[in-house]
C-alpha cells in the first residue's frame, strides 16, 4: 500500500481495512490477543497512569483505553461477538462490550491512544502483566494503516517512502 499524500485522509473501505489490520496484528503478535482476553478490570493500573491522574478522564485509565480496542476485537474476532453481529442482536453485543469499527470509534481511538506516552508504568503494576503500551501501539498502527495517524508522523513516513529521505 502506498503512503497517502494527505495525512488524515482515510483510505477507501477503511472500516474493513482497519479490521483486517487488527487481524494481521493478532496473528503476528500472540501477546496482543492474550492481553485483550485476560484483563479482569481490577484497576491496579488506574492510579499509575500520569495521563489519567492529570485529566481525571475515565477513558484515560489504562484499562478503559484497552477497552476501546477490546470492544472492536470482541465484535470482529471472538466467536460470541461474531454470532451477535451476524444475528444483528445489538443487546448481545452491548452485553459483552463489543462494537463495530465506526468513525466514532476511530475518533475515540485517535484521542485516547495518542494520549498514552507508552511509559509502561501501568504494566509494572498489572497483576497479569498486560502491556497497555503494546495495545496502544497496535491501535496506532491500525489508525496509520487507514490514513488516520498523526499528521507529523505520516508526513515523515510518506517522505521516506516517496523520496527515500525524511527531509
Amino acid at each position: 500500500q502506498t503512503p497517502l499524500e494527505f495525512p488524515g485522509e482515510l483510505v477507501e473501505n477503511w472500516e474493513q481495512k482497519s479490521v483486517e489490520k487488527m487481524g494481521d496484528l493478532l496473528g503476528k503478535y500472540r501477546s496482543l490477543r492474550v492481553y485483550l482476553d485476560s484483563c479482569v478490570k481490577c484497576g491496579a493500573c488506574t492510579d499509575k497512569c500520569h495521563y489519567f491522574l492529570g485529566t481525571s478522564d475515565p477513558k484515560n485509565m489504562p484499562v478503559a483505553r484497552q477497552d476501546l480496542l477490546r470492544s472492536v476485537y470482541r465484535h470482529h474476532y471472538t466467536p460470541v461477538g461474531k454470532f451477535f453481529a451476524k444475528m444483528g442482536w445489538q443487546w448481545g453485543s452491548d452485553m459483552i462490550g463489543a462494537r463495530p469499527m465506526t468513525r466514532e470509534v476511530l475518533d475515540e481511538w485517535y484521542s485516547y491512544f495518542h494520549q498514552c506516552s507508552q511509559c509502561r508504568r501501568c504494566s509494572v503494576f498489572c497483576p497479569y502483566g498486560i502491556d497497555t503500551a503494546d495495545i496502544s501501539m497496535a491501535a496506532r498502527e491500525i489508525m496509520d494503516s487507514v490514513g488516520y495517524g498523526q499528521k507529523y508522523c505520516n508526513e515523515i513516513i510518506a517522505k521516506v517512502y516517496k523520496i527515500g529521505n525524511n527531509l
